[in-house]
């Protein structure tokens, strides 16, 4: 697997964009647990932000999982985050809309799981103008492959592969079902119990909060579909 992930890194453009060509930071906020920490990314995945990102895991405090909301941003971040992600074995939940980049950052993780209301946007490679090209196309072919790899369903590499630049195919319910993706917050428990701590000014962890990302919820039973410009 590792060759594997290497030699897919080495063939994609670093210059590549999944979606938005924004270069603003996404933020990245942790919150404390003694069970182990969440990292909350929000907003365009710029340059930098896989420095960030490594920075943040890599400290003392053990990150346990990612909480998502972004609309994507450059392919070559995203990848290196979702890679790490991965080696980490980082739960990933998506509160908001998580699309492009983001979406690679979700479907490669180990542990998956959704709000009642996410939306997962899937579509091709685009060079840093927005468009399709002989190398982008090659870059989507080669991340299809990569996501096979991954176990990624079909119907999701489909749309992908599928759906040009500017125009966005959002996965459904059987997508969501097929990637065995539990529609719940695991992380809920643990930014109660934070949030409590704090109010009490204690550090005393919650003996519940130990088990609460052990317990699974439901399949996911419902989803977003269809597209948008």
């Amino acid at each position: 697997m590792a060759r594997i992930v290497e030699a897919a890194k080495a063939g994609l453009s670093a210059a590549m964009l999944l979606m938005s060509t924004s270069c603003l930071a996404m933020d990245i906020v942790r919150v404390p647990n003694c069970t182990g920490d969440v990292l909350k990314l929000s907003g365009d995945i710029g340059p930098g932000d896989f420095v960030r990102f490594r920075g943040f895991v890599g400290a003392e405090r053990r990150v346990h999982g990612v909480d998502l909301d972004s609309g994507g941003g450059s392919l070559d971040e995203g990848f290196q985050i979702a890679m790490l992600a991965y080696r980490r074995q980082l739960t990933t939940y998506v509160s908001g809309e998580c699309d492009s980049a983001c979406a690679f950052i979700f479907l490669t993780s180990r542990k998956r799981y959704v709000s009642p209301n996410a939306r997962i946007g899937v579509h091709s490679v685009s060079n840093v103008h927005g468009n399709e090209d002989s190398e982008t196309i090659r870059d989507t072919i080669k991340l299809a492959r990569l996501m096979a790899k991954h176990g990624i369903s079909p119907s999701t590499i489909g749309k992908m592969v599928t759906t040009p630049p500017g125009k966005m195919s959002y996965l459904n319910k059987d997508d969501l079902a097929a990637l065995k993706v539990i529609v719940r917050n695991p992380f809920d428990r643990i930014i109660r119990t934070s949030t409590a701590q704090a109010i009490k000014g204690t550090s005393t962890c919650d003996k519940g909060a130990s088990d609460t990302v052990s317990k699974e919820g439901s399949p996911a039973l419902a989803g977003s579909g269809g597209k948008k410009s």
